[in-house]
């Protein structure tokens, strides 16, 4: 296994780590079952921007969708780097 595979494979470890770190995250205290929560914190920070900052329903899907891919990039990254660290390579 090369760099570039040790690397993606790591970051794409992490990304999934993060992303469940954030689902969890905003999902604490809910009383819904834990296969319900990404959806749950999807629709919640969606229904957070379209009712409190006033945004329309489509645009707070869109930033929804930005965010978590947003959320996704940087535990990438993340995750990259580490395996700069663990595997010493450039």
């Amino acid at each position: 296994m090369n760099y570039m595979n040790k690397a993606t494979i790591m970051g794409m470890i992490i990304s999934f780590l993060g992303l469940i770190g954030f689902i969890t995250a905003m999902s604490i205290g809910s009383h819904f079952p834990i296969h319900q929560w990404p959806y749950q914190v999807f629709q919640g920070i969606a229904f957070s921007l379209s009712f409190g900052l006033g945004l329309p329903v489509i645009i707070s899907y869109t930033v929804t969708c930005v965010l978590f891919f947003i959320v996704a990039s940087v535990f990438f990254m993340l995750g990259a780097k580490l395996s700069h660290c663990l595997f010493r390579t450039k």
